[in-house]
């Protein structure tokens, strides 16, 4: 079956309506299809006729600013196996198969599940991914696809150790095709000898470069000078999914300390930290047990670190983070469940809110809404260029149990601003038994350089549940100017191609990154959002969709606009 390629607009989305097709909550959302399961023309792997992808779900795809797409499929020739597509332009082309030839010999690990993952790709068109769950990381910043490392290679700066695995979450992956990860090594190799446990561990390590040159940049049980002069506070166990890097390879990570150290998160405890290395060398921004800053950036007389996130730290090109933690005092007794911190704006790590802190003036066409309203908690934060946080909330003294949780963005000057909140409207008309659809919660989001943003939520409202054949999980975007955008809706009608409709059955979701810092990339510059969508007949596909800028407002007529916020 060969389908020839759409793209959805909002001249054509009235007829999509008259199908049964839920319409974003703005009609300049347009959608172009990447791939489909079932098909062996321009959406199928390109490997000849009659070869259609039998599966494009598993693994969320990723685009850079060109629209070109990485992802995931399984062809139907050769027993299925597992591989990675580049899409460009209207075609998908193959450049990694499960079972095929692997760059500096041998041949990827066959198989039809968990072969290919992390797949990435830059602006410049360069691809990474990692194979297996943690055989090795391939990357073709030459134009040639080459090994970054592989279990049993020679690990760089180790004195002969070798490769045992690659860490989760790896490669991270910048716009000059460098690679940055985490990897393990095997105990007993190279010199001094890897050493997995106790109080000299060393079996973990962060790299950075190219294929043909990667760099050792930090190992476990390397002395941490800015913490000790004499080398006794070292480097301990990297948390492997806090790790982020930048366009220049500069890191920011979470990591536990060993040494002359105490655990734990009681009076005394100071064994974990948030470091960096943009400066050109190891510095630490956190310290458990340090004290944390205030408003202003000065030491708090009171509360210290008490338990940083291990969550991803947000990083930007410029250098800057933002991170979460609860605090303590000296004697250590909680005093602050949540806090938010970053050095964005000032360039000095000072904090932007914190837990039975009353919320400020936030942003919104009704600012009256959270008076009296105190944080609660923080969610993990992402950074665009500008120094823009996304992030999730909870909130206090709400006077309701529904409306506790919102999504916020907060600028380099401080400033918060409301995208949505729980049990606020998110699709018009949009409960089958009658009324509106309402949020319930926000789950992973991602922002680029414009403070566009996408973001998956569960919804509820009459004849809205979960569940197979559920209805309450949605994908939006969002654009600063033009407000909030319904993309996609599990049991929705959904047009694949021309005429072509079919039913969600679930929502891959998006990649939480803040598009600098070195992660999967779900959301690019233009605002085109990479996605995927399982039906209900068995089928799979990849999609963009655009989420509207202002420049695309005037292209709308007051029909479209009307049109648009009709629901079923």
């Amino acid at each position: 079956m060969a389908l020839a390629i759409c793209v959805r607009s909002a001249r054509v989305l009235g007829l999509a309506m008259l199908a049964g097709l839920a319409l974003p909550a703005f009609a300049g959302v347009t959608y172009s299809p990447v791939a489909l399961s079932g098909t062996d023309g321009p959406l199928g792997p390109g490997m000849g006729a009659g070869v259609t992808f039998t599966l494009l779900n598993g693994q969320l795809p990723t685009v850079n600013r060109f629209g070109q797409v990485a992802f995931r499929g399984n062809p139907s020739s050769m027993g299925g196996p597992e591989g990675m597509w580049i899409h460009s332009g209207n075609a998908n082309s193959s450049v990694a198969i499960a079972g095929g030839a692997q760059p500096g010999g041998g041949t990827y690990t066959a198989g039809t599940t968990g072969i290919i993952n992390s797949t990435q790709i830059n602006d410049a068109g360069q691809w990474a991914f990692r194979l297996g769950a943690s055989s090795g990381l391939f990357s073709n910043v030459t134009g040639t696809p080459e090994r970054t490392m592989l279990a049993g290679d020679i690990a760089p700066g180790t004195g002969g150790a070798t490769y045992a695995s690659s860490a989760s979450g790896m490669p991270l992956f910048n716009s000059a095709g460098m690679s940055g990860y985490v990897a393990n090594l095997s105990v007993n190799t190279g010199t001094p000898p890897v050493v997995i446990s106790g109080a000299t561990a060393n079996a973990k390590g962060l790299w950075v470069g190219t294929p043909s040159s990667n760099t050792l940049v930090l190992r476990q049980n390397d002395p941490v000078l800015a913490l000790d002069a004499g080398g006794n506070v070292r480097v301990g166990s990297f948390n492997d999914l806090s790790v982020t890097m930048n366009a220049s390879g500069a890191f920011a990570f979470n990591t536990s300390l060993q040494g002359s150290v105490t655990t734990g998160s009681g009076a005394g405890s100071n064994s974990v930290m948030i470091a960096t290395t943009r400066g050109g060398s190891l510095g630490v921004i956190a310290r458990n047990g340090n004290p944390a800053p205030d408003a202003s950036g000065n030491d708090s007389a009171t509360d210290l670190y008490r338990s940083l996130s291990t969550s991803a730290v947000a990083f930007n090109n410029a250098g800057n983070v933002a991170f979460t933690s609860s605090l303590r005092n000296a004697a250590g007794t909680q005093t602050y469940s949540s806090a938010l911190f970053t050095d964005t704006g000032t360039g000095v790590v000072h904090m932007a809110g914190r837990s039975t802190d009353a919320v400020p003036t936030i942003n919104h066409s009704n600012p009256g809404e959270f008076a009296g309203v105190t944080w609660s908690s923080f969610g993990t934060p992402v950074m665009n260029g500008a120094g823009t946080l996304a992030l999730t909330a909870s909130l206090a003294n709400t006077g309701a149990t529904n409306n506790t949780g919102v999504l916020l963005t907060m600028d380099s000057s401080g400033a918060f601003s409301k995208v949505a909140r729980q049990a606020d409207v998110a699709i018009v008309n949009g409960a089958p038994l009658g009324g509106d659809a309402y949020f319930t919660s926000f789950n992973n989001l991602v922002l680029n350089g414009n403070g566009q943003m996408a973001f998956t939520a569960l919804l509820n409202g009459a004849g809205i549940g979960g569940g197979p054949g559920g209805n309450n999980s949605a994908l939006f975007g969002f654009d600063p100017l033009n407000g909030i955008n319904l993309i996609a809706r599990t049991s929705d009608l959904f047009e694949v191609a021309p005429g072509d409709f079919r039913t969600i059955s679930s929502i891959g979701g998006v990649q939480t990154s803040g598009g600098e810092d070195g992660r999967l990339q779900s959301l690019n510059a233009n605002g085109q959002l990479a996605f995927e969508l399982s039906f209900t007949d068995g089928s799979t596909g990849i999609f963009l969709a655009t989420v509207p800028s202002a420049g695309t407002l005037p292209l709308l007529g007051l029909a479209g606009l009307l049109a648009a916020r009709r629901r079923r």
